[in-house]
């Protein structure tokens, strides 16, 4: 449930029985949990690191759960943190790519025409998948992706857009053509960083993406730089909200919600009931079980601990 938050199995078991049940010192988790001593210990030591629980003074000792709601936040800062060191790296190895084995991992691409010719190149390469994140300004014209669009049969396409990327109708109608042929969209607020990979063989992204002349670029071989950009692109795309066409044809974001279901999970992440919120509300409490199960379907959660965490990520709830 929380692997993908960096929990290991005897964590999450430990933060879930806490909850559960209340705080409790080391030895009674062991009995919740069915787990040694030894094991616990070990939980609540990668919890408190973590910022999921705290320690109450002497002579109680009893490990106490951080509310969920600040321990998603916590956890989804970390994340963004993660991301933008990634995206740091990635730049600082690109400028300082000299000598001979690194020239062999990292290319540097110089002038529009040749940054073009580069992304084509990604394009062709791939075998299995080409990723994309997509956002302006654009270096080239807004059109259909012609490359795309010959190799859609044979590669599978992973792209998220920015919101100020379809708020552009011409690269909304190239964004719908390219979903009619396959293309699996997602969108988000925004990308840390312009990019394409080919499979875990060759990436390419600029080096000053907000300058709209883009004429400088890196190309990426296999290394532990090109998988740091295929982690960067997946944890962009667990976050990003699919698109699909709607009636009229044009590219619409799916699994957005309600202003109502807003403020009902807006008051069920600060730790109130589902029958104090439905009084608040004017919902009954059934109203409020069905309600949160379908968000939870719709964000594709397995536990309301996951859906708050995955509510802060697509941006339904507010920030604090």
């Amino acid at each position: 449930m929380l692997e993908s938050a960096g929990l290991t199995t005897a964590e999450e078991s430990t933060y879930l029985a806490l909850l559960r049940r209340g705080g409790a010192t080391v030895e009674q988790l062991a009995r919740r949990t069915g787990r040694t001593v030894t094991q616990i210990s070990r939980a609540v030591t990668g919890l408190q690191r973590k910022g999921m629980v705290h320690r109450t003074p002497a002579p109680d000792g009893l490990i106490v759960p951080v509310p969920p709601h600040e321990a998603i936040d916590q956890l989804i800062q970390r994340r963004h943190a993660e991301l933008e060191r990634i995206r740091e790296a990635a730049h600082t190895l690109a400028a300082q790519a000299v000598g001979r084995r690194t020239g062999e991992l990292i290319e540097i691409v110089q002038g529009q025409a040749s940054v073009r010719r580069a992304f084509d190149r990604v394009q062709r390469i791939a075998r299995e998948q080409v990723r994309l994140l997509v956002a302006p300004p654009y270096a080239a014209p807004k059109q259909v992706n012609g490359v795309q669009l010959e190799r859609a049969a044979l590669v599978s396409y992973r792209v998220v857009y920015t919101v100020d990327s379809l708020a552009d109708p011409a690269v909304a109608a190239a964004t719908a053509e390219h979903v009619r042929t396959g293309e699996l969209a997602r969108l988000a607020p925004t990308v840390p960083t312009k990019l394409a990979i080919a499979d875990h063989t060759l990436a390419l992204l600029p080096l000053v993406w907000e300058d709209a002349a883009q004429d400088a670029a890196v190309l990426v071989h296999p290394c532990a730089l090109l998988e740091a950009l295929v982690a960067l692109f997946e944890g962009v795309w667990a976050a990003a909200s699919p698109l699909a066409l709607s009636g009229d044809g044009a590219p619409t974001a799916i699994g957005e919600i309600s202003d109502e279901d807003r403020a009902l999970l807006s008051l069920l992440v600060t730790g109130m009931t589902d029958e104090a919120a439905g009084v608040r509300l004017g919902m009954s409490r059934r109203t409020v079980v069905r309600r949160m199960q379908n968000l939870m379907k719709t964000a594709g959660a397995q536990s309301r601990l996951q859906l708050g965490w995955r509510a802060r990520e697509r941006g339904w709830l507010p920030e604090q």
